[in-house]
């Protein structure tokens, strides 16, 4: 492992560790509660280590100069991080303490994109991911063993453990299209992953990691990687993950969407009612108030209070009258997002759709050039991870202190960074000579 070497370097080490923390739910840290405002903010371990990590970013840019740092990223992530604090702000102390929890972790994308330079780098920060994804592994498979079966959340969440096991699953891919592919890690990194991914059993991870595979492939095939072996293995590890994961879900009745297209008419209204068919209302519920808020949104709240959406729930119920009441937010609840595309839209409104939509084609970007400059793993990784981001976020929202938050971040300076790696890379590979 990468790791023991990293940590002996201090800015990395904060970096790594800020990493590590990040993808342990805040909730379960502990805490110091302080009152701000006429709200209680908590303080966990995670936050001291952003802002040190923060702090190590300021210090690094400083004495290296800021090169290294992707303009385009600073642009759209800085304006996005403003966006989100700037609405919090105006609806009041508990919504700016939401905002800052979620905007804290863009810390990571500074670390990424300073302190990933070259490959021992890249490797420390993926045996992170590879540890904590397998220490979440051994206690899903004991809860498993523990419930007989079922779902697993480990000490992260549903949703958080398959995102969090997508990136060594599809890295551990990644290195089997490599000419001198590293078997034995490779394979590591897919049972963890996989195991990870399966027993989250997140629809939204499967098709990150299907995006994941499409940005794979078409790399391969640019790169003219294309090699039965690897094919064979990585279509081997996606029929597993893809059985796994929709045997659990099955198995607790959340695919009645499929069974509603392909099966028997419904004979009872709400017989193939899902987890994915209250998604449904939730994008309408989220819609309406976007259409009425379309420029900045309602503003950055986290859960959206009864007042922003109860006057359409007439409507919802309505047009999705087939639905359980259970699946309709509650009229003196609150509205909690399901997924960042459609929160995004709602609380930033359009300007918030648009710094969005310009960081992830960014990522697009980077991964594009990284695959033209690379010939091995730094190639790759961009868009696999890529892919893996943006399916992920549309299973779950933006909410500080989450591990799906941080990997949200991470992406965000990550693949420039790598993008960056690999020109530097190909620079030292062509001198001026063009040899």
């Amino acid at each position: 492992m990468e790791l023991w070497r990293q940590m002996r370097s201090s800015p990395r080490n904060i970096f790594l560790v800020a990493v590590a923390l990040s993808l342990w739910r805040a909730v379960d840290q502990p805490s110091l509660d302080i009152r701000f405002g006429g709200t209680t903010a908590s303080l966990v371990p995670t936050d001291l280590a952003l802002v040190a990590l923060a702090v190590s970013c300021v210090v690094a840019t400083l004495q290296q100069g800021a090169r290294r740092i992707g303009w385009p990223w600073l642009a759209a992530g800085g304006c996005f991080v403003l966006l989100v604090l700037g609405t919090a702000l105006a609806n009041g102390a508990a919504a700016f303490v939401a905002g800052a929890k979620v905007t804290e972790l863009a810390a990571l994308s500074l670390g990424a994109l300073i302190f990933i330079r070259d490959r021992p780098s890249l490797e420390g920060l993926v045996d992170v991911l590879l540890l904590v994804t397998a220490a979440a592994d051994v206690v899903g498979l004991f809860d498993f063993v523990r419930s007989g079966g079922g779902r697993q959340s480990s000490f992260l969440g549903e949703h958080d453990f398959a995102a969090l096991a997508t990136f060594p699953l599809v890295y551990g891919l990644v290195l089997l299209f490599e000419d001198r592919a590293r078997t034995r890690r490779a394979w590591i990194a897919i049972a963890v992953g996989g195991l990870g991914v399966v027993f989250g059993a997140a629809l939204a991870s499967l098709v990150g990691y299907y995006l994941a595979l499409a940005a794979l492939l078409g790399s391969a095939l640019l790169l003219r990687r294309v090699r039965l072996r690897p094919v064979l293995a990585t279509l081997g590890v996606t029929l597993v993950v893809t059985a796994g994961t929709i045997g659990l879900r099955a198995g607790a009745g959340d695919l009645g969407f499929l069974q509603s297209w392909f099966g028997k008419p419904a004979q009872r209204p709400g017989q193939y009612a899902g987890s994915w068919s209250q998604r449904l209302i939730f994008i309408y519920v989220g819609g309406r108030i976007f259409l009425d808020h379309p420029v900045l949104g309602t503003g950055w709240t986290g859960n959206e209070p009864a007042s922003a959406y109860a006057r359409y729930l007439p409507d919802a119920r309505r047009r999705f009258s087939d639905q359980p009441v259970r699946y309709f937010p509650r009229r003196d609840g609150e509205f909690v997002p399901q997924q960042v595309y459609d929160q995004v839209l709602y609380e930033l409104g359009s300007a918030g759709g648009l710094l969005l939509a310009a960081m992830l084609v960014a990522l697009l970007i980077a991964s594009a050039r990284a695959v033209r400059t690379a010939g091995d793993r730094v190639a790759f990784l961009p868009g696999v991870w890529t892919g893996a981001t943006c399916g992920a976020i549309a299973g779950e929202g933006l909410f500080g202190g989450t591990p799906l938050a941080a990997l949200f971040w991470l992406t965000i300076g990550l693949v420039p960074a790598l993008a960056s790696l690999a020109a530097a890379e190909s620079k030292v590979a062509s001198p001026e000579t063009g040899t």
